[in-house]
């Protein structure tokens, strides 16, 4: 059996273990294998003192990450079988490729190096956060005291990964922190447009869905804007924190509850089973429940044959908008776990019959196209 080439085994693992860095998946947090977590003592608390936390944090980032190419380097030398070594690289008797890695490696190295040490003079005035606060304010001190003093407060508003990007609103400050960077906008100089909604189906098994609304913010005083992305069931909990309207573009729907997400979904699977075709002339009239909007569907049972399963055929006359059933399907479901909802069964409102998704068909005239797509 042909054993693996040791040089190529340290190359793959190397940048797999680098690129896992860089990224920080959750298994990487959890074991402590962040640059937070390595700097911890150098960085000091969040918490007390939340400005000048990530101005080192992400002056630590960037040295890190920009040190890893030379680390690759570093490593392949004590391989034998790369036959590397700087001395070799000085003399010129290797591959002109790895000569070039090196000094590519160096420079990015040095470059970064520099760069961090002109942002730490004069106590960071030269970072770019403290650049981005001095707009608020002459004073650094005063904007970074008044920050750390919100967020230390239980009522600000938090979304994300402590680790990667975070939107923090507190009383005066919209934050997002970023791998190399943080933003931070006064509430009196921020504009909030919802741009769009992305809905994703985290669970194949459960059909469970999440929706994130996508956000741009414009700091009005810089002219400058960047995208914040949050829960939609976060929504409300998001903008009862801002002291500005969120203008939100047409056409665009927020589902800020768990039911309402739901609804979306619902509608979604039940347009795909088979029609329930009625004469054009027939009258449906207005649905029961909220006596607002045209009967929609009908129960009928098509999950199984007749006889199996839990399901039953129910033999109501149809009486029911889409939403309404959607509601009524929802508020039957176990309500501390919404991602089994779309697998669950419920009672039909009037007759109890059981019924499932499946069984829950549109209503089609006859001679008309379908209208629920």
């Amino acid at each position: 059996m042909t054993s693996v080439n040791p040089a190529i085994a340290f190359s793959f693992f190397y940048w797999l273990i680098a690129l896992l860095f860089v990224a920080s998946p959750t298994e990487f947090q959890t074991s402590g294998l962040t640059v937070q977590r390595i700097f911890r003592r150098w960085l000091g608390s969040e918490s007390n003192d939340f400005t000048f936390y990530h101005i080192k944090r992400t002056a630590a980032t960037i040295l890190f990450h920009a040190s890893l190419p030379l680390g690759y380097f570093f490593g392949m030398t004590f391989v034998s079988e790369s036959k590397l070594t700087f001395f070799r690289v000085c003399e010129g008797t290797v591959h002109i490729a790895w000569q070039i890695y090196l000094l590519c490696s160096l420079a990015l190295a040095l470059v970064m190096v520099g760069v961090v040490y002109y942002w730490s003079l004069e106590k960071w005035k030269n970072h770019p956060i403290s650049k981005m606060l001095l707009v608020y304010s002459n004073s650094f001190s005063d904007v970074a005291m008044q920050i750390n003093a919100e967020f230390r407060s239980i009522d600000k508003y938090t979304s994300g990964d402590s680790y990667k990007s975070r939107v923090i609103v507190t009383d005066n400050w919209l934050i997002k922190t970023h791998t190399y960077s943080v933003s931070f906008i006064q509430q009196d100089h921020l504009r909030l447009v919802v741009r769009k909604t992305e809905q994703f189906q985290v669970s194949p098994e459960t059909m469970a869905t999440v929706q994130f609304v996508n956000l741009k913010v414009t700091c009005l005083k810089r002219n400058k804007s960047f995208i914040i992305r949050i829960l939609s069931t976060e929504y409300i909990d998001f903008k009862e924190k801002l002291r500005v309207s969120v203008f939100t573009l047409p056409n665009i729907r927020v589902h800020t509850t768990s039911v309402e997400l739901f609804l979306e979904v619902f509608r979604e699977h039940v347009v795909q089973n088979p029609l329930y075709v009625v004469h054009a002339d027939e009258e449906l009239g207005d649905c029961i429940g909220c006596d607002q909007k045209p009967v929609e569907i009908k129960l009928l049972k098509q999950c199984a044959d007749m006889g199996d399963g839990e399901c039953e055929n129910c033999r109501c006359r149809p009486m029911w908008c889409m939403e309404c059933m959607a509601r009524w399907y929802a508020s039957r479901q176990d309500q501390s776990n919404p991602g089994s909802w779309l697998g669950g069964f419920c009672t039909c409102p009037m007759c109890r019959v059981h019924f499932c998704v499946l069984d829950v068909s549109c209503i089609s005239r006859t001679g008309l196209e379908r209208s629920f797509d």
